[in-house]
């Protein structure tokens, strides 16, 4: 066979080869990607309130669409999914103020009703008193952002520094990231009912899928919470996690 033959040849055997695995390839169903964000919805609401002075900034979700072959006799990957929120201090200081302007509004209209020109003039300025009173407290208190990642079907590995042990259950281990700061932190906490069944037998954390697969696309094996921000605030929000919501989230 000629070199150019050869060439042929083996483009020939790519194409096929990745015809074959665009066969295997299963796309999920509308349905299927909704169960995911439904679980990811779930895994929010099990962190409770935030702490206080903090509320929703910014939402965003990563969901699948398609699963992929592992192992033999049509078993697949476990589809992973994810979302993120970012919880800050701007949305509280905002409400506030937009509470108060509404307040004086209607106070100066109520004056001006009545042409009592002279309660319209002190009202405007007890408003741009407030508002400089308003504006100064909302810097004072204003709050290091905290972020939070859900994911499912999660893997990965991190060393158990007994150090490091924020809580611990049967499937649930809670560890904060060692050496950071106290303006800036990081709170893990990994899901698994099987491999996390006894935590204080273990070393490290291993969440990895099975090397067989599974069956269904919409399988949920593992679940991972990450939280970001002051370290005070995250660690204590996540002691308050309703773990036993989490664990409901995953088939096994």
């Amino acid at each position: 066979m000629t070199r150019f033959g050869r060439l042929v040849l083996a483009a020939a055997i790519v194409a096929l080869a990745v015809h074959a695995q665009a066969q295997e390839v299963k796309p999920l169903t509308r349905n299927d990607v909704a169960l995911f964000k439904k679980k990811l919805v779930a895994l929010f609401e099990s962190l409770g309130q935030a702490p206080p002075g903090y509320s929703v900034e910014q939402e965003s979700y990563q969901l699948p669409t398609d699963a992929y072959p592992m192992g033999g006799a049509g078993k697949l990957q476990p589809v992973g999914a994810s979302a993120s929120r970012t919880y800050g201090s701007a949305k509280s200081a905002e409400s506030a103020s937009k509470d108060f302007e509404e307040e004086y509004k209607k106070k100066i209209l109520e004056a001006q009703a009545k042409g009592d020109y002279e309660a319209m003039g002190r009202l405007a300025q007890e408003m741009q008193a407030k508002a400089g009173q308003l504006a100064l407290k909302a810097e004072e208190q204003k709050k290091e952002p905290i972020s939070v990642n859900v994911q499912l079907n999660a893997s990965g590995s991190e060393t158990i520094d007994p150090d490091a042990v924020v809580h611990e259950q049967s499937g649930v281990i809670v560890l904060r990231r060692l050496g950071t700061s106290p303006e800036r932190g990081e709170i893990n906490i990994y899901v698994d009912p099987v491999s996390l069944k006894e935590t204080q037998q273990l070393s490290k954390v291993s969440l990895y899928p099975p090397e067989g697969g599974v069956s269904r696309v919409t399988a949920i094996l593992t679940a991972k919470i990450e939280f970001y921000g002051p370290s005070a605030a995250i660690e204590a929000w996540a002691k308050k996690v309703d773990f036993k919501k989490v664990l409901a989230q995953i088939d096994r």
